[in-house]
């Protein structure tokens, strides 16, 4: 169920900011146990802080619904997917309603006989306000109309809203590392209650409010609970906070966004190190697909062709982490090779760009290769576009290729989900939805009225798209191909829906892990190292029945190296290369496999141990084990731009 996740993050997210939040109120109330406002503020902006980063996985942790109809408007969350967020976030806030009460309900009650407070009565305000907010505050002297207190909260929400976009969008080069970001929204959250925390308590979020004043309604307060007769506490606590945040992704998406953009482009495009004297544009071909599908093989066949056609050209990889086997097996080529690594071209559109400018100075390339990460979609619209728009002085865009393995698309076409994670499916989905030309790779695993049949099932599901096959293996279709998207010009020609949350979890489920060894033996057959890796590797996924997006190694030695991968099951297993003899070697291993990444680097630790069974030592250079991270384009356009 691809709203689980979501569900679960902010239920549970909502949960601990209401938590620390109210329950520092308390401890104050009751017990002096802090001093001041700033204490409870700052206990208010730790547990926000914290909430983030436990649930942004999960569902990008928006813990409030004025955050969430924002993101709505903003164009970030899918309508059909705000009620999941709302109900799991007032549901998050009544349990931790419940829970400041079970806590603390002796106490309220030795409190309220100490004072002579009747549970009820309007003086019974002041316990109530343990659980939801007031205007004026219980505890100061401040006057605060009903105009003030709805301007008030709203005013709140309208900053907060906008400082969260601000830091977390990556349109803004000024925005902090993703990691950092939590603690300055938690920092904004403390700074505001500071600041208008004796006018209304300052609420900010509906669910905050009114799930523990729920609470206090059921446990005794009744009417005490809500005790404006004009209807004050959802017009301040619930609806103004509603409103200034939709404000705020208004002036954020109209405004802001747009003049970033356009700063952008005044700096994105570094100018040339030295003079470089070209007859003609630049022509970059993207060639995506899912993970599996044959782009590496294929770039490396492509820029050979390219080179005996008299062409420069350069190519350019991109992961999500460096330490990748792509790029170490096309660097093994004539071809200059560059690579994006952190996020994938959509989300660090900058990166992109200097990587072509890298290759067109240091290869003085006529084509650009490029090669998106494999679970990357929505490229259209991210990428394809704003190069048309910025860039179309300087470089020719050539069709969307997406690559397709027979089997998974085969199984795509009869409805299912290609052995994957219902929103991984989803992406490669999506990448064909958007695909200029859909290629069938891997041509020669099949019969030719089994591949006919295939494409013309292609075809129906996919008309706009055109339809052609490939063997990198044989040669068959490559020069064709490349004739194809060499000769046209009219790329991205279709922009899709993508729903983000969907998106984000199909990347999320994926375990990515990249590393590099080096390893030493006396006179070693490297060609069976390889395959001992992958079988065992294969061997334990298929146990788990955990689906591979693919797994890549490749050992080296100078200028001799064997490459191995996995694509799928054990059986699809496949080496390539010299089967050299040596004592020293480069391993590079890349994985991309639907577990946890903690339990993908249990897995490959373990059976790369079996290797030094064999008298083989291994050291390991470089190790990184992730799950992707929530995609945020640069740009993403919702119109096709003309190069006319």
């Amino acid at each position: 169920m691809q709203s689980k996740p979501a569900f679960i993050g902010e239920l549970l997210g909502t949960f601990v900011l209401v938590l620390f939040g109210c329950g520092s109120v308390a401890v104050t109330v009751l017990y002096g146990a802090h001093l001041g406002l700033m204490q409870v503020a700052l206990a208010w902006g730790i547990g926000v802080t914290l909430a983030i980063y436990l649930t942004r996985s999960l569902s990008g942790a928006h813990l409030n619904p004025a955050v969430s109809i924002a993101m709505v408007v903003a164009g970030r969350l899918s309508k059909k997917r705000l009620p999941i967020y709302i109900s799991a976030q007032f549901l998050g806030a009544i349990f931790a309603g419940c829970a400041i009460y079970i806590l603390f309900g002796p106490s309220i009650g030795a409190f309220e006989s100490t004072h002579g407070i009747v549970r009820g009565s309007p003086a019974s305000v002041q316990t109530a306000a343990m659980f939801g907010e007031f205007y004026p505050n219980p505890g100061t002297k401040a006057v605060v109309t009903l105009p003030l207190a709805m301007f008030v909260e709203g005013f709140d929400a309208f900053l907060l809203i906008l400082l969260i976009l601000a830091l977390t969008e990556s349109v803004n080069e000024g925005r902090p590392e993703g990691a950092f970001a939590p603690v300055l929204i938690g920092s904004t959250v403390t700074s505001l209650i500071c600041l208008t925390a004796p006018l209304t308590q300052c609420g900010i979020n509906p669910a905050r409010d009114f799930g523990p004043r729920i609470v206090a309604a059921l446990a005794g307060w009744g009417a005490a609970a809500f005790p404006d007769q004009v209807g004050g506490f959802f017009h301040v606590y619930i609806l103004s906070p509603i409103i200034g945040g939709c404000l705020a992704a208004l002036l954020f998406v109209r405004i802001l966004e747009p003049a970033l953009k356009l700063n952008q482009k005044s700096i994105e495009t570094p100018e040339p190190l030295c003079p470089v004297v070209k007859t003609m544009k630049t022509q970059l071909i993207f060639v995506g697909g899912f993970l599996g599908a044959g782009k590496t093989t294929l770039l490396a066949e492509a820029a050979r062709i390219l080179a005996s056609r008299g062409k420069r050209v350069g190519l350019i990889t991109n992961d999500q982490a460096p330490e990748l086997v792509d790029t170490a097996f096309l660097s093994g080529g004539e071809a200059g090779v560059t690579e994006v690594s952190g996020s994938c071209f959509c989300c660090n559109f900058p990166g992109l760009l200097n990587a072509m400018s890298k290759l067109e100075l240091s290869s003085n390339a006529d084509v650009l290769l490029a090669e998106p990460v494999g679970s990357c979609t929505d490229l259209s619209a991210t990428i394809v576009q704003p190069l048309k728009d910025y860039h179309r002085g300087h470089v020719d865009v050539s069709p969307l290729s997406v690559l397709a393995d027979p089997i998974r698309l085969s199984n795509i076409l009869d409805g299912g989900h290609a052995g994957l994670h219902p929103s991984a499916a989803y992406i490669f989905r999506k990448q064909l939805e958007e695909a200029d030309v859909i290629v069938v790779t891997k041509s020669d695993t099949m019969g030719s009225t089994e591949l006919q049949t295939l494409m013309e099932r292609t075809v129906r599901m996919f008309p706009l798209a055109k339809v052609m096959s490939v063997s990198a293996k044989t040669g068959q279709g490559l020069e064709v191909w490349l004739n194809e998207v060499l000769g046209r010009l009219d790329s991205g020609n279709q922009i899709v829906d993508v729903d983000y949350d969907t998106y984000a979890e199909g990347e999320a489920v994926l375990g990515w892990l990249n590393a590099t060894f080096m390893l030493s033996g006396s006179e070693v057959a490297w060609a069976s190292v390889a395959e001992e890796i992958l079988s065992n590797l294969g061997a334990r996924f298929d146990t788990l029945n955990a689906s591979v997006g693919h797994v890549k190694l490749l050992i080296e030695n100078g200028s001799t190296s064997v490459i191995g991968n996995l694509t799928g099951r054990r059986e699809t297993l496949d080496i390539r290369g010299l089967r050299f003899i040596g004592s020293n070697a480069k391993l590079t291993l890349n994985a991309r496999v639907e577990m946890s990444p903690s339990v993908l680097e249990l897995i490959v630790r373990e059976c790369l141990a079996k290797v030094t069974e064999r008298n083989i030592r291994v050291e390991t250079v470089a190790w990184r084990c992730l799950s992707p991270g929530r995609p945020m384009p640069t740009y993403r356009y919702d119109h096709l731009v003309s190069i006319a």
